[in-house]
């Protein structure tokens, strides 16, 4: 059985510099405490892959990169989801080649999409082991690709990437990513704060407070982990 590493230890290996190292290892978010556990769906290599092209997406600069804030991890949660089973598709045949317009058009759920992509992708290049500069010609190259990627439509496959890599930077902490609220720092979101009445009449005014989610409790989260798939 091949061994599977914490999700921590697995992205410290993708060569990110030494304040990306810091920013990984420290307790910043409402699910720390899962940092030393293995991933729910994906592989160790599938989430080296993962952090590598997210980071192209949202690279380090003022503000922490995809991976340093949880997007692997988001990413990683979805596909053991409802979403990524395919919960709400309608995923039997025939499968003709559909317009943009009309919608998902594939015979593989999210997750299978994902694990097909990266799979023949790794096969191609590895995405990991390039240099900065190749990583993001890998990337551009990509989002212009017309022929497969396998047996997976690439523009498919790289569109479902870069909605993960958004969603999970700015989406609520409780689903894993935007790590110590990285995303909503960025943009100066408030967060799911309950309570306005005492903002109401105080239009387009700067919000003086930090962000808050959901599960906001002192930057820890009482909520019960999710339930793993095996699958």
């Amino acid at each position: 059985m091949t061994r599977r590493y914490s999700r921590r230890a697995v992205l410290m290996q993708i060569g990110a510099g030494s304040a990306a190292a810091a920013t990984l290892t420290s307790p910043k978010h409402a699910f720390a405490q899962m940092d030393s556990r293995p991933w729910f769906f994906l592989t160790d290599d599938e989430a080296r892959w993962l952090a590598a092209i997210c980071d192209v997406f949202i690279p380090q600069d003022d503000f922490p990169s995809a991976s340093q804030a949880g997007v692997v991890d988001y990413i990683d949660l979805q596909m053991a989801s409802g979403y990524g089973k395919g919960e709400g598709l309608y995923l039997k045949g025939p499968f003709p080649e559909g317009t943009p317009e009309q919608g998902y058009q594939l015979p593989y759920t999210p997750s299978e999409l994902l694990r097909r992509g990266i799979a023949a992708a790794r096969d191609e290049d590895d995405l990991g082991a390039m240099p900065p500069p190749d990583r993001s010609a890998y990337v551009e190259a990509l989002s212009e690709r017309t022929e497969p990627i396998g047996d997976v439509p690439a523009s498919a496959f790289f569109n479902e990437l870069l909605s993960l890599t958004n969603e999970g930077y700015f989406a609520d902490p409780i689903y894993l990513g935007n790590h110590n609220y990285a995303g909503w720092e960025m943009v100066g979101f408030p967060g799911a704060h309950a309570y306005y009445l005492d903002r109401v009449d105080k239009h387009n005014l700067p919000v003086d407070q930090p962000p808050m989610g959901i599960a906001h409790n002192g930057g820890r989260s009482t909520l019960p982990r999710p339930i793993r798939s095996e699958g």
